[in-house]
């Protein structure tokens, strides 16, 4: 929370030029009020945020200092906040995990429909859907709980287009976990050259071959194969993926019966909502888990591989808790585009302050009692206290740090993730059978 001081964020009033003279309104308060303030339970109003102020001020005046100067304000803070929390030195979550991987990023999207006055800024995808739709593209640093927003997006833009922005993000021994919708053959061949590695579900689109003793390839009919052997993991050293046959490991683990029955019932109504009748190479394909991957089994071994890629869905409960407690996709500025585009920012701000507090609180529960932290938890506290903070964060001084310290010790304290031990997390299976195996 130090890093936003007074002088700073007027510094960035300046150079934005959206402070030209001395008014009732600060940068600093405005900023505050939108990126913390509004994070709190109440309704994302005006008169919640004038409420903020330390002058007493109208709805009509807060609404006024809303033009594209405030988006510029923003967005500064915005990188400012981000490169000071990728620089921050964070504690690691599994020193075990980190000895085989640098780094385990977790990339993927997510989008959410605008207000139509943002249309021309985040065009839908047409036809029944919003007018106007923003994607965000986001990565997360397992180890260290790193949290970054790398791109504010139209909502037509797809996965597979982004794919080529991913090879920068990842260096040597460091592995990338996305989605089938990311997967570029492309992509795949520099993320390997840099030595890194990939895991990601098999894109059923693309075809795969087996070499043949003569040197010739032939086609893999895994529907087929999988369908006609005993329902037990299989795993191919070595198949070549399309046209450019890029060579991969291949690992196909079956569901149990109550997860393939949720599979495949699930893709005859996503099917039957298409019109069509979905054929019985696909059932069987929806019974098990697919995996692709350029790591060698030494690195990654089979039999722990779906617990590795299970931690991909770490990345689906940050958006979820980014649209359930920062209400990332609501808004009541239905046509004021700036007002809109000022709150999404201050809300990436919030998140990325958040995931900071979480990865330090993980790292110093985790150190003193071996006890995960809730994000979730972590969240729903800064959205009880929203206002309460921002109004701290105004006064500055010792207040404010003594509030910060109070608040950082009741979420040490209280936001331990309850632990059921018939149901171990992710983490404590890798452990188990792979990262510390019992004697």
């Amino acid at each position: 929370m130090l890093w936003f001081t007074f002088e700073e964020i007027e510094h960035w009033a300046r150079q934005t030029k959206w402070s030209m003279r001395s008014g009732k309104i600060k940068a600093f308060e405005f900023f505050l009020g939108v990126a913390f303030g509004q994070i709190s339970a109440l309704r994302l109003t005006l008169n919640a945020q004038a409420s903020n102020y330390t002058e007493p001020v109208k709805r009509q005046a807060v609404d006024q200092r809303y033009t594209q100067r405030a988006v510029d304000l923003f967005k500064a803070i915005f990188s400012a906040c981000l490169q000071r929390s990728l620089a921050k030195s964070t504690p690691v979550l599994s020193i075990h995990l980190a000895e085989q991987f640098k780094a385990v990023h977790l990339i993927d999207s997510t989008s959410f429909d605008c207000p139509a006055s943002l249309a021309e800024i985040f065009p839908g995808c047409g036809g029944d859907a919003s007018q106007a739709n923003c994607k965000i593209l986001m990565r997360y640093e397992y180890l260290r709980g790193q949290f970054e927003p790398l791109a504010l997006l139209p909502g037509k833009r797809s996965d597979q287009g982004l794919a080529k922005e991913l090879p920068p993000f990842v260096a040597a021994d460091e592995l990338l976990i996305t989605d089938k919708g990311f997967f570029n053959l492309e992509v795949w061949q520099q993320i390997d050259q840099k030595k890194a590695f990939l895991l990601l579900p098999w894109p059923r689109s693309v075809k795969m071959r087996l070499a043949q003793p003569d040197g010739s390839r032939q086609e893999l009919n895994l529907a087929d194969v999988l369908g006609h052997g005993p329902r037990e993991p299989r795993e191919w050293p070595v198949v070549y993926l399309g046209a450019r046959e890029v060579p991969a490991r291949l690992v196909a683990l079956p569901l149990s019966e109550q997860s393939a029955a949720r599979q495949r019932a699930a893709f005859r109504e996503s099917q039957r909502r298409q019109g069509r009748v979905p054929t019985a190479a696909a059932l069987e394909l929806a019974g098990w888990m697919i995996l692709l991957t350029n790591a060698p089994a030494a690195k990654l071994p089979s039999h722990v591989i779906s617990y590795v890629y299970r931690i991909r869905w770490q990345i689906e409960l940050v958006f979820k808790q980014c649209k359930s407690v920062l209400r990332l996709d609501e808004t009541e500025a239905l046509t004021q585009r700036f007002r809109v585009q000022c709150e999404i920012w201050g809300r990436l701000v919030a998140a990325v302050v958040l995931f900071t507090w979480h990865s330090h609180l993980q790292g110093i529960s985790l150190a003193s009692s071996q006890k995960e932290i809730s994000f979730a938890q972590v969240a729903r506290r800064f959205q009880q206290c929203g206002m309460s903070l921002s109004q701290a964060m105004i006064k500055g001084g010792q207040q404010l740090r003594e509030y910060l310290w109070s608040l950082f010790r009741h979420l040490l304290w209280t936001a331990t993730k309850g632990r059921q031990p018939s149901r171990k997390t992710t983490l404590e299976n890798l452990k188990k059978c792979w990262l510390c195996p019992s004697p």
